[in-house]
């Protein structure tokens, strides 16, 4: 591996905005009014779960969860351009704040996974304990192996708190084959060795409806999240 990692080495997983408010009562007579809301901005909406207290759906776009004092979206394949997925939150959620009517928020977050492959899980610890982002020497301790596999980091005010987390690691990969095709489709499990990258961003005050503008606030906290993130990585800029 020549140079430290970049955020650009690692490839968006999911990308998830979640809202988080007082109960929102309404939700028990408003849910099918707002999934009626998307049906324009959004393709092929199918709904997964459906309860008096929680609703999961899903659409071309990616999944969406509404609950009773929190709602998110989440991309899997977010990209590496905010535009699309700032679209898709800002129709979800301006129709369930307004069918809700929620005045306040209790917390913003942005959530960004993300993940770089290795051939082995070896390779992807040997990445991490090359990052230098703990001051240790690298000797055994706990009698375990020579390097942490998994490194977190938190910061929080009054007003913020970003939680980051790097661990390598293996990850499943299942290609789900119908049943009449399996006789024809050869067993494709696969196990990747990757190093994910997991960014927690998100309020700690309360948030009052007017004060949040998502076609700003999103945008701007993926750019953020990019710079800052960066620095982390290449030892602390």
């Amino acid at each position: 591996m020549t140079g430290p990692l970049t955020f650009d080495d690692f490839k968006p997983f999911t990308l998830t905005c979640e809202l988080r408010y007082p109960n929102a009562y309404l939700i028990f007579d408003k849910t099918g009014q707002i999934l009626n809301d998307l049906k324009e901005t959004l393709t092929n909406i199918s709904v997964s779960n459906a309860g008096p207290q929680q609703t999961a759906f899903a659409s071309d776009e990616g999944s969406f969860h509404l609950e009773i004092g929190a709602a998110r979206f989440t991309s899997g394949r977010p990209g590496r351009n905010a535009e699309n997925f700032t679209k898709h939150c800002k129709a979800y959620f301006d129709a369930l704040i307004e069918r809700l009517e929620i005045e306040v928020f209790t917390r913003i977050g942005l959530r960004y996974i993300l993940r770089k492959e290795f051939k082995t899980e070896g390779e992807a610890k040997l990445a991490l304990a090359a990052m230098m982002l703990l001051n240790l020497k690298p000797t055994k301790r706990f009698n375990n192996s020579d390097s942490p596999v998994e490194m977190l980091f938190r910061w929080e005010d009054s007003q913020f708190g970003v939680f980051v987390r790097l661990k390598a690691e293996s990850a499943d990969v299942k290609l789900v084959v119908p049943p009449e095709l399996k006789d024809e489709i050869p067993d494709l499990d696969k196990k990747r060795f990757v190093l994910t990258l997991d960014i927690d961003y998100y309020t700690v005050a309360r948030v009052e409806r007017e004060q949040w503008n998502i076609q700003e606030w999103l945008p701007q906290k993926v750019r953020t999240i990019r710079k800052e993130v960066d620095g982390i990585l290449q030892g602390g800029k």
